[in-house]
């Protein structure tokens, strides 16, 4: 095997040179940090490094990889190799050869390897006190086996040859944490240390670059880069990742201006040239790189390149998305990542993208359903922030250009997308196995993208994967738009609307077009049937953008929308286990004017259908050319023999604009709360008493008409399940105050007075028991019970009481 690129462990490069020293270029060793981020990169190495010397030495998974790590040579017999890239895996690989040397009783063939002349054989030159700690560790032999102390960092420090200066070398305390670590995975291991030094059945290994085999002179850094800078975390990715070109592609060339070169010269031509053009625009201003950009952009291309069907898409997601993994050659390499999927991806976009210099390439007419260049432009700025949905139109977007990278009609692709789009958007995922079976349907139907309109209308069951609802609605479509193409426009239009998102199965409800379509295919209609209908489509459309903005429900004073709905009928929708809604903007929520006008779907719960049937009902009786207001205003008047509940709000504004997240909780038909949030331990008022104390006690207390009773504002709101909220009138018996609470038990209205609260006026209590309260022994009240219609009368009675007291009083 050449010298250049040899794969060997890591005795062998002890074998290969006098020393291995990290140079003072370097930084200190950073993978024992306690950020979460190289706690993550530590974790996942060892997991590598641990399930490779798990394996047998004839599995053909071995040996594990760890890919390119080369560095400049010094000295003629006795050399001194200094790790420029591979500092963070050789030195991880040091301490652990040491722990399983002691692991195993083998520390004295440890000594051997990594001892000469008193000195450790690997050493840092950043810091002379990480020079100090490792001449002394290496020699060290604990007493006893690894599982008798349950730190290793205390061991050491415990010893007399360990400096409390030393504290401050970052190396050496990251050096700690990583023996902890490498402690706490290997303490029960046994016998790994022959397989971690075994050359015939080697079980880890890396590619070995010595560079001054390329004639480099000791000031490495300026030969390599002209800047006279560190190599950047993009330059040594591009240098290994070539060298994985010319080992996965060997032999195979491809076409660059004509002429026929390796995969890794393309690549490596590519990406300094035309690819380099093209990232320009995205480089940091300050420092005039783009490297950055580059590597978010590889990042994105594995994201996208991952095969849904395969057992580890769901592990490779969960890292991919999680921003704490920072993206390096090392994690994409080791996971094998860097395939040949990968490859051909990231040329193809970049390809496609590039060419016109700075200037991104654009391949669908318009950004409506897929906006290349801003997803782009945010996956290459942060990557994990890509939610599912995009990730899914992404990976549409994807499909279709590799399928169609000769030629890509623009129509065809556009209406591709229009299809990702809908299904997608009209999709919910809360979980990563969601959008996985999604990004399956996705690429079963990567054969018909071509066709994608004839597709739906054609096949019985044309994909899985997405909400089935939504499927059967873009197979109506597709067979509207074959039947007749003026459907197209008008489909076009409803889809676009900001809200509706590509869902608008309503409209085809209430047009009749379902209803029609399950009686006769839509290619079998004539043409009138086909206008008919249209016409009544574009109506219904009408009054759907007068009725929803982009951003959902358009507001009018005193909710005007709601109480017409209610006084047609009950359209509120479940929010959670308990609640009722009277429905958000949002789209996510549960019970939202989206979920209403998405029906019933799936859900066998009566109220999702009953609902958007109102909505019908609602619509048909409005016309567009006139005043909505004064229309749903006479809606609302002419409400008549409807459920109290209904009624009480409908004629209430206040009470639906006192639900602040829009939820009521319904114990039975006429117990009704009303909830400031969502609990009930947070502020909550009863409907009716609610609404008594606006629309009569208010009134009332403003003309004097409760004197000498005096309404308590603002209303009492309970934020307690066990105190009942509800209407409180006071009276001064001087110097006493008497309280008068009017609740609500469910039938009716409950009235009543703590009986201490009279117990020095009795004559008060005889006046009130011949209005009809009786004494509660239980609660030691004075209460009366009332219907709706009498509560008032109960009140002024109660007022007439107090009023003939205080005259004989006088």
């Amino acid at each position: 095997m050449s010298e250049f690129g040899q794969q060997i462990i890591f005795t062998q490069l002890l074998d290969r040179h006098g020393c291995v020293q990290v140079p003072m270029i370097q930084r200190d060793y950073a993978q024992g940090r306690e950020s979460e981020l190289e706690v993550e990169v530590l974790n996942a190495f060892l997991d590598a490094l641990q399930k490779a010397l798990d394996l047998p030495p004839e599995d053909p998974a071995l040996p594990l990889n760890l890919d390119f790590i080369y560095g400049s040579v010094e000295g003629q017999e006795t050399t001194r190799f200094q790790p420029l890239d591979g500092q963070q895996r050789l030195t991880t690989l040091f301490l652990l050869h040491w722990y399983l040397a002691w692991q195993d009783g083998c520390t004295k063939e440890f000594l051997d390897i990594l001892m000469s002349n008193g000195e450790s054989r690997f050493s840092y030159a950043v810091r002379q006190s990480a020079t100090e700690f490792y001449d002394k560790f290496v020699q060290f032999q604990p007493e006893g086996s690894p599982d008798t102390y349950e730190a290793i960092s205390s061991l050491i420090i415990d010893q007399p040859w360990y400096y409390s200066y030393w504290r401050l070398d970052p190396t050496i305390q990251s050096s700690l944490r990583v023996l902890d670590a490498i402690h706490k995975r290997f303490c029960s291991s046994h016998g790994l240390y022959a397989r971690l030094t075994d050359t015939e059945h080697p079980s880890i290994t890396f590619q070995l670059l010595d560079l001054d085999n390329f004639g480099l002179s000791d000031d490495l850094y300026i030969k390599m880069n002209a800047r006279g800078k560190p190599l950047t975390n993009f330059e040594t990715f591009k240098a290994r990742y070539e060298q994985v070109l010319s080992n996965q592609f060997e032999g195979e060339t491809t076409l660059l201006d004509g002429r026929n070169v390796t995969v890794a010269d393309f690549f490596s031509q590519r990406i300094d040239t035309t690819w380099a053009d093209f990232f320009w625009r995205y480089r940091n201003t300050d420092t005039n790189l783009f490297d950055e950009a580059v590597i978010n952009f590889f990042r994105l291309v594995i994201l996208l390149s991952r095969d849904p069907e395969s057992k580890s898409y769901l592990d490779d997601i969960s890292i991919l998305r999680d921003r704490w993994n920072k993206s390096s050659f090392s994690l994409f390499h080791s996971l094998g990542w860097l395939d040949q999927s990968f490859h051909d991806l990231l040329v193809l976009l970049l390809e496609a993208w590039s060419g016109g210099g700075t200037d991104f390439r654009i391949h669908l007419p318009n950004a409506r359903y897929f906006d290349e260049v801003s997803l782009f432009t945010k996956a290459i700025k942060e990557p994990t922030s890509l939610i599912f949905i995009e990730i899914i139109q992404f990976v549409g977007y994807v499909v279709f250009m590799r399928e169609h990278s000769a030629s890509r009609e623009q129509d065809t692709f556009q209406e591709w997308m229009r299809i990702v789009f809908n299904l997608s958007n009209n999709t919910v995922y809360d979980r990563p196995d969601e959008m996985q079976r999604s990004l399956s349907a996705l690429i079963k139907m990567r054969p018909h993208s071509g066709n994608i309109l004839q597709f739906f209308a054609n096949t019985e069951r044309p994909t899985g994967g997405f909400n089935q609802q939504q499927i059967a609605e873009e197979k109506l479509k597709a067979e509207l738009i074959i039947a007749d193409p003026n459907w197209k426009p008008l489909i076009d239009l409803a889809e676009g609307h900001g809200y509706f998102r590509g869902q608008i199965e309503f409209l085809l409800d209430f047009c009749g077009v379902l209803t029609r379509a399950q009686a006769l295919n839509c290619d079998k209609w004539d043409q009138d049937t086909h206008s008919q209908l249209q016409g009544k489509f574009n109506d219904y459309l009408l009054k759907a953008e007068a009725m929803f903005t982009a951003n959902g429900l358009v507001q009018m004073t005193d909710f005007r929308w709601e109480r017409a709905l209610l006084s047609i009928g009950d359209y509120l929708l479940p929010s959670g286990r308990q609640n009722l809604s009277f429905l958000s903007n949002s789209a996510t929520e549960p019970a939202s004017w989206k979920r209403l006008l998405r029906g019933p779907g799936p859900s066998t719960n009566p109220r999702f259908s009953e609902a958007r049937n109102l909505l019908k009902q609602l619509f048909d009786c409005l016309t567009i050319s006139n005043s909505l207001s004064e229309q749903l205003d006479k809606i609302i008047e002419a409400a008549t023999e409807i459920p109290p509940w209904r009624q009480a709000l409908i004629e209430t504004p206040e009470a639906i604009e006192y639900c602040w997240r829009r939820a009521i909780r319904q114990w039975k038909e006429n117990h009704i709360y009303l909830l400031r949030k969502t609990q009930m331990n947070g502020a909550h008022a009863e409907l009716y008493t609610y609404c008594l104390y606006l629309n009569e006690l208010v009134q009332m207390e403003h003309a004097s008409g409760l004197l000498p009773l005096v309404l308590n504002q603002p209303y009492f709101s309970s934020s307690v399940i066990d105190v009942q909220p509800g209407v409180r009138l006071s009276w001064l018996n001087d110097p006493e105050t008497v309280f008068f609470d009017v609740e609500w038990n469910g039938d009716n209205f409950l009235t009543f007075v703590r009986l201490e609260e009279l117990s020095n006026i009795p004559e008060v209590i005889i006046a009130l028991k011949g209005k009809g309260f009786t004494e509660n022994e239980e609660e030691n009240t004075l209460e009366r019970e009332s219907d709706p219609t009498k509560i008032l009368d109960v009140i002024l009675e109660v007022r007439q009481v107090l009023t003939k007291y205080l005259a004989y009083l006088l």
